[in-house]
């Protein structure tokens, strides 16, 4: 007969009577969960006949799924499932076995308040008989000459032991099941004519039936249960059991899931793999309100998306505190990382993810971190997190790096590397007259143009395992932090090294020269030399030859003498008489340079005009990486991963009408 498929409720049947309880302390039970016993059923077809049937268990390791019970199924009362409080112990894991066509386990009894009376009285004997609850895959259903049909579990799966103060009656315990869809399990039904039974044979002693194959489709064929070439020996069993069960339970412990939860996959009796994929759709579920903004991301993130880079976020905030605290507050949600090595990060980022780490040794820890095992990417959060240290640090020290130029010099954004021309647009002609009846002429605007493009500067930063192992923080904050303050170090280096280089403008004359009228009488700041400097900044003349209104209002000097003067004569004073008056108070901002200091010879001093008036010198990012960025990839060159700085800038000088200099003496 062709196999038929039906749904089937959770069966319980008595196990055993004997208890061994452990002594003194000891909250363990040794229990015999199965025999295999033929017992008597009944089921109901329609609504009131009855058709009584033989149920044999098929106590072999070929038969008996045992995945649940060595991952630490639940001791029940009575079969409850419905509520934690009726959970009053556990299989120990990898302590299920079956010997001589029995089914043995040690479980371990709960010390929680509420089970307490529960756990007197199995102790003390008042409670002697257990139940087990169970689930069949596979039915070989024979019949006999004039005999009831026998239905043999040969693919079944025992989901809990119960304690219970009477062992439930089968027949009526399957009409009477809790009907939910979710409590019933596809059962693969297969019947096969058997000849009738001597009166010397039983049902127990009766060899398996073999099922034929030939009368179901390929589909829908069952194999036959062909036990293991070799059992795994009992002490692997429960290694194995006792290393799933941990890690399941400190993934759920790690992501706030909660202990019953985690109770629930073991009692399920998952595969390590089944598991994770089953908290990672719980982290799912979980990320999906925050991700609506319906409520805040937790601190301790998890799950995708914004959990994922909360999580980071975290983390990096615990780092860069223990790397400046004086400037990066431990916030509330990075306080769970205070004090962890990197090396004890980089374990609770994998553990995170699902990735065992139990028995990996420091090194093979931090390529995992790292790299992956794999050799190609590491699947933890871990190097983002560093990557995303190592940005900050680097950004923190560019942004606090002074760079003086900004104030006098005009910030461009260039959106690609091809040469860019800057137009020096002259003023509008003369407007002449009209005679009356008279005919309008045509006016031509002059233009001169500057060209210069972006160049891309950079340098790559080395994480290696070696860093993890040793806790070397400063590898990945503080050379990041020199590289930040490197960047804004090399933008000030360009743009005065025009100052210094006098570069030849697109007339072919360099940018300070006496055709350009910007250079003046060499000597100290003093009234005399800043009068010659205005008075060159008002005789200056647009492309079409005409007079433009340009004054200065920087005073750009190297520190020392040059300072003193520039601030000496823009500083306001009380006069007693016209002489004590300052012709130039406050009408020029002083500003320090280091870089104005010459090698050799007198220190010079300059003058810029508002560069919202004139252009002067212009400095120009790519469109959208204004300032230094970072990247990150594993290491090739490099046993970890690779941090890269990277840099596009560049500085031009536009306008030669904005700027003056003076070589001093």
């Amino acid at each position: 007969m062709p196999p038929e498929t039906r749904n089937l409720p959770l069966i319980t049947r008595e196990a055993s009577l004997r208890l061994v309880r452990g002594e003194g302390d000891d909250m363990t039970i040794d229990v015999i969960w199965t025999t295999g016993a033929t017992v008597q059923r009944r089921r109901y077809e329609g609504w009131d006949d009855v058709v009584e049937y033989d149920e044999e268990l098929v106590v072999t390791p070929g038969a008996v799924r045992m995945d649940r019970l060595n991952a630490g199924a639940p001791f029940l009362d009575s079969h409850r499932s419905w509520g934690l409080e009726s959970v009053v112990g556990a299989v120990l894991p990898g302590t299920a076995r079956i010997e001589g066509g029995q089914g043995f386990a040690r479980v371990r009894l709960t010390s929680a308040p509420d089970a307490a009376p529960i756990v007197q009285r199995i102790m003390d004997g008042t409670v002697s008989a257990v139940s087990v609850g169970y689930r069949v895959h596979r039915y070989g259903i024979t019949k006999a000459q004039g005999q009831r049909e026998l239905w043999r579990a040969v693919d079944w799966e025992p989901m809990e032991i119960s304690a219970v103060a009477m062992p439930a009656d089968p027949g009526a315990h399957i009409r009477g099941a809790d009907p939910r869809p979710e409590t019933l399990t596809p059962c693969l039904l297969t019947r096969a004519d058997a000849p009738a039974l001597s009166p010397n044979q039983t049902r127990t002693t009766m060899p398996e039936t073999q099922i034929p194959e030939t009368d179901a489709p390929a589909e829908t064929r069952a194999a036959p249960i062909t036990p293991p070439a070799a059992e795994p020996s009992p002490d692997a069993i429960r290694t194995e059991a006792n290393r799933s069960a941990a890690e399941v339970l400190a993934l759920c412990e790690r992501h706030a899931l909660g202990a019953g939860f985690a109770a629930d996959l073991i009692r399920r009796g998952l595969s390590l793999d089944a598991a994770r994929a089953a908290i990672l759709d719980k982290l799912a579920e979980a990320d999906a309100p925050a991700a609506r903004g319906s409520e805040p991301v937790a601190a301790t993130a998890r799950g995708t998306g914004a959990a994922d880079a909360a999580y980071r976020e975290a983390m990096s905030e615990a780092l860069l505190h223990r790397h400046n605290p004086g400037r990066a507050q431990l916030t509330d949600r990075a306080r769970e990382f205070r004090g962890l090595t990197l090396l004890e990060l980089a374990r609770h980022a994998l553990d995170r993810r699902g990735i065992a780490t139990r028995g990996l040794s420091k090194m093979e820890l931090a390529t995992e971190a790292l790299i992956g095992r794999s050799g190609l990417h590491s699947t933890s959060d871990f190097p983002l997190i560093l990557a995303n240290v190592a940005n900050k640090t680097l950004r923190a020290a560019y942004d606090t790096t002074p760079r003086t130029f900004t104030a006098w010099a005009r910030q461009a954004v260039i959106t690609d590397f091809k040469p860019v021309a800057r137009n020096q647009l002259g003023g509008a002609p003369d407007l002449l007259r009209v005679p009356e009846s008279g005919e309008f002429t045509y006016g031509t605007i002059g233009e001169s143009r500057e060209v210069y493009a972006l160049v891309t500067y950079g340098r790559i930063v080395g994480i290696t395992r070696q860093t993890l192992i040793n806790d070397d923080l400063d590898a990945f904050t503080r050379i990041p932090s020199a590289f930040g303050a490197a960047a804004a170090d090399l933008e000030s280096d360009l743009v005065y090294s025009i100052f210094s280089t006098n570069p030849n403008m697109a007339d072919g004359n360099p940018l300070f020269h006496a055709s350009h009228a910007n250079l003046g009488t060499a000597g100290a700041i003093s009234e005399t030399t800043l009068a010659e400097a205005y008075r060159l900044f008002g005789n200056q003349r647009g492309l079409e030859g005409r007079q433009i209104s340009v004054l200065p209002r920087y005073i750009i000097t190297p520190p020392g003498v040059r300072s003193v003067e520039a601030r000496k004569n823009v500083t306001a004073t009380t006069p007693n008489a016209v002489a004590g008056v300052n012709a130039f108070a406050n009408r020029l901002e002083p500003i320090e340079e280091a870089r104005l200091i010459p090698a050799a010879g007198p220190d010079p001093w300059f003058l810029a005009a508002d560069p919202s008036r004139i252009d002067t010198i212009e400095f120009a990012y790519l469109e959208g990486q204004q300032g230094v960025y970072t990247e990150t990839r594993s290491g090739f060159e490099v046993d970890g991963i690779e941090i890269k700085a990277r840099h596009d800038f560049a500085a031009k000088a536009i306008d030669w009408r904005g700027l003056f200099r003076n070589a001093g003496v």
